[in-house]
């Protein structure tokens, strides 16, 4: 499931919208607990725990240890209390956002780990831009906590071990088998004619059924992914000097003057074009 485990991921990203809603460093010891009771976000709330131990429990039930390094992701609307562990005062750096991917089954399908354990001084660093920029009402400061967001999200997934068999003792889920026909279908069919009503086919799904889940599975439509691959496909092909330019056309099932059209309104580079700046690029690279 490896395919379609990363292409969630990265559509996902890629597409995400974020409001920052607060942010700050909080301590917690037996003598001052943080809250009474399990408390419930209507905001994903992340957590970096920068020294001492404590506990991370959700849903009254699930207990995961915390120590310096690690970093939590609690989605919105999951009951969870975060303590110190007797003796040990805890500290860490948080924040609360509302985002776009923000679809709490769709991560249960990911079966993405609640904690991980990350570079902690660039996680600490990019947790202090979000505190002072969230305080800060400048130009540039929603842009600035986006982007910091998005780090912290990268260093989060470097420590994940997505998508290999070892990560899935049992079966897939039944939207993860799903998804993974729809993309590989469209990867093995990127030549031909590829409609709406043809994916939904793949897994026996009414076509307006099918566009809310596949929106909801990658986080755009299906014609706009089938246009994302192709686009990729191309620039891919376009790096190789036995692929022409008509040739790549044909891989992706488009005539050579609709697909020049195409791919310099995507890129803003001809396809001819592009492939000298790649050339010269890559040949300047293995110099290096």
């Amino acid at each position: 499931m490896t395919t379609s485990y990363f292409t969630i991921l990265k559509n996902h990203l890629e597409h995400m919208q974020i409001e920052m809603v607060a942010a700050a460093e909080s301590t917690a010891d037996e003598a001052e607990p943080l809250t009474e009771g399990l408390e419930v976000c209507e905001c994903t709330r992340l957590l970096l725990v920068t020294s001492g131990e404590g506990t991370l429990t959700v849903e009254g039930e699930e207990e995961e240890p915390l120590r310096a390094g690690d970093c939590c992701i609690v989605l919105s609307g999951t009951p969870h209390t975060v303590e110190a562990r007797p003796g040990s005062r805890l500290t860490f750096k948080w924040c609360h956002f509302h985002a776009s991917f923000g679809d709490r089954e769709l991560y249960k399908w990911l079966r993405l780990p609640r904690t991980v354990r990350v570079v902690h001084d660039e996680a600490a660093r990019l947790m202090d831009k979000i505190i002072y920029y969230v305080s800060h009402d400048e130009l540039t400061s929603r842009l600035r906590t986006k982007a910091a967001v998005l780090d912290l999200f990268s260093l989060y997934l470097e420590r994940v071990p997505l998508g290999g068999e070892a990560d899935y003792p049992d079966r897939p889920s039944q939207e993860l088998e799903k998804i993974d026909t729809v993309l590989r279908y469209i990867d093995e069919h990127l030549a031909e004619n590829i409609t709406v009503e043809g994916l939904a086919r793949q897994i026996f799904l009414h076509p307006n059924y099918f566009i809310v889940f596949f929106r909801g599975m990658m986080g755009c439509s299906p014609i706009q992914y089938v246009k994302q691959r192709r686009m990729e496909t191309a620039r891919a092909l376009l790096l190789r000097p036995d692929c022409s330019i008509s040739d790549v056309a044909g891989r992706i099932g488009m005539k050579i003057y609709y697909f020049s059209r195409m791919f310099k309104s995507h890129t803003g580079l001809t396809p001819s074009r592009y492939r000298k700046l790649a050339a010269v690029t890559t040949v300047g690279a293995s110099k290096g």
